[in-house]
């Protein structure tokens, strides 16, 4: 059991580590500009992956042109994914951006049928739509009945973020296709340095996509976030993700990153204060049934 469960219980890993980054991006954005906080976040993370993989990188047999373009789409998908989240982060409440975020749960299969010609099972399909209710729900902490029926829930921090989404669904399609023929090192590496360069090169600039004026503190908030994103969030993350990730289908791994929501309430409802009510616990419990519902439909299928 504990090999068949190994890969997922990675995924779940990585999942919780990554719904720690929302309530430390929130505060982080007090202190620092969207694109200036990826930049930095990115070159260190890129610098310490520099000197883990240093020999795999430089080494004669991954000098290969073939390597490059896949790597290229894999980064670009992440790119634009920690781009339109870390903006929309600007305008929107960790809560409400972990359950945009959580949209890629619905992108994965579409995309799946798309780009790979894989149909998910109907015991996925189920799944997916449980876990959806159940971030929905978890989105709506604290509205009464009639706050959720009458209200729109809907503006513009949330819009940027389910792009986000979009574009992060699309890296977990990629990262199905070329983590089996590209070593991991290398796409996390390519990756990680792309975003570094390209947050930097709009970090100028980003004023002016904000409409605001940008003030800039290298204070404690800002610090706290760009270690744990940096180290736990993308170097440890990233890696599990394109070593792991290969191993479970993509449908399936969508509704394991789901989790990465869930945590985000919890740990928004800790650090930031916001509410911990009924309809967002119903929600997480239906977040984690559609999972363990997932998961029994593979242990069955081994079982036969």
């Amino acid at each position: 059991m504990s090999r068949i469960f190994t890969p997922e219980l990675f995924l779940v890993i990585a999942a919780i580590l990554w719904g720690g980054t929302f309530v430390v991006i929130k505060l982080a954005l007090d202190s620092v500009p969207p694109f200036l906080f990826l930049a930095v976040r990115f070159w260190l993370a890129g610098i310490v992956t520099l000197l883990l993989y240093r020999k795999t990188l430089f080494s004669k047999a991954n000098r290969r042109w073939d390597y490059i373009f896949p790597a290229f789409l894999v980064a670009c998908s992440a790119l634009l994914g920690y781009a339109f989240q870390t903006i929309g982060l600007v305008y929107t409440t960790a809560t409400q951006s972990g359950f945009m975020t959580g949209a890629y749960v619905v992108f994965v299969p579409l995309l799946q049928i798309a780009i790979e010609r894989r149909l998910p099972s109907l015991r996925t399909w189920i799944a997916v739509l449980i876990v959806v209710v159940g971030l929905f729900l978890i989105s709506q902490n604290g509205k009464s009945y009639e706050e959720i029926i009458n209200s729109s829930g809907f503006g513009m921090g949330d819009g940027l973020t389910l792009i986000g989404a979009f574009f992060f669904a699309i890296y977990i399609i990629l990262i199905d296709i070329f983590s089996k023929k590209i070593p991991a090192q290398i796409l996390v590496s390519f990756e990680i340095l792309l975003i570094a360069i390209v947050s930097t090169t709009l970090f100028p600039v980003e004023s002016m996509f904000l409409n605001q004026t940008i003030s800039i503190q290298f204070d404690l908030k800002f610090w706290v976030g760009i270690i744990y994103t940096s180290i736990f969030a993308t170097i440890f993350t990233t890696q599990i993700q394109t070593k792991y990730q290969k191993a479970v289908p993509p449908a399936r791994a969508g509704l394991l990153y789901s989790l990465e929501p869930v945590f985000s309430f919890f740990l928004a409802y800790l650090v930031l204060g916001e509410r911990l009510e009924t309809v967002g616990a119903i929600g997480s419990g239906l977040t984690l049934f559609g999972i363990v519902f997932s998961e029994l439909g593979k242990w069955n299928q081994r079982e036969e």
